[in-house]
């Protein structure tokens, strides 16, 4: 018997690069770990910036994440996006850091301001609206084809082998586009954003 030939193979025998380095960390390797982290440091120190607004705190918060996820990640369900996931330790983490301050003999009256989504202020709402409109221009200034896989991947967050699915083009073209893509926005919205 022949295998079958098109998207429906390609579908079925393809494994998410995420999925493979979550199943790896699982089993305890160490690098796919670190290939994890190195994707979403940046968007976990923006979360622990945000809720601590200390840089020293919010490296050591973004640490403590990796390595509590690190120990818990043999129980992930490596077919669900891992983001959220790091997201929320990061986020109970921040919340005990305070809650260290306040046994450390700080009074909690003066970090009330952390345990609030900053989203949920004014002047949170008006920096995220900001920082929307800033990506969103950015991501307007793209070339058309990385401009497309970043919407895709980003706005309606389909998988990189869906994309490749929609596309019609191989997953390794895809996974180049989207490092093109995101150097390209991450030049551009450096100077503007810091």
């Amino acid at each position: 018997m022949f295998p079958r030939k098109g998207k429906e193979m390609k579908t079925e025998s393809v494994v998410s690069w995420e999925a493979h380095l979550i199943r790896q960390a699982a089993a305890g390797e160490r690098v796919a770990f670190e290939l994890i982290a190195d994707q979403y440091r940046t968007s976990l120190y923006s979360l622990a910036i945000r809720m601590l607004r200390n840089s020293d705190d919010a490296n050591d918060v973004v640490q403590e994440t990796f390595v509590k996820a690190f120990r818990a990640i043999k129980d992930f369900d490596a077919t669900r996006p891992i983001k959220p996931w790091l997201c929320r330790i990061c986020a109970n983490c921040c919340v005990d850091a305070v809650r260290h301050r306040k046994r450390e003999g700080d009074s909690i009256d003066n970090y009330e301001y952390m345990l609030v989504d900053p989203a949920d202020t004014p002047e949170g709402q008006a920096a995220d609206t900001l920082d929307g409109e800033l990506v969103r221009r950015a991501v307007d200034r793209l070339p058309e084809k990385y401009r497309r896989i970043i919407v895709m991947r980003h706005f309606e967050h389909l998988d990189v082998n869906e994309i490749a699915d929609r596309l019609e083009k191989p997953e390794g073209t895809i996974k180049s586009w989207l490092f093109r893509a995101r150097a390209l926005l991450k030049k551009d919205l450096e100077p503007l954003m810091g």
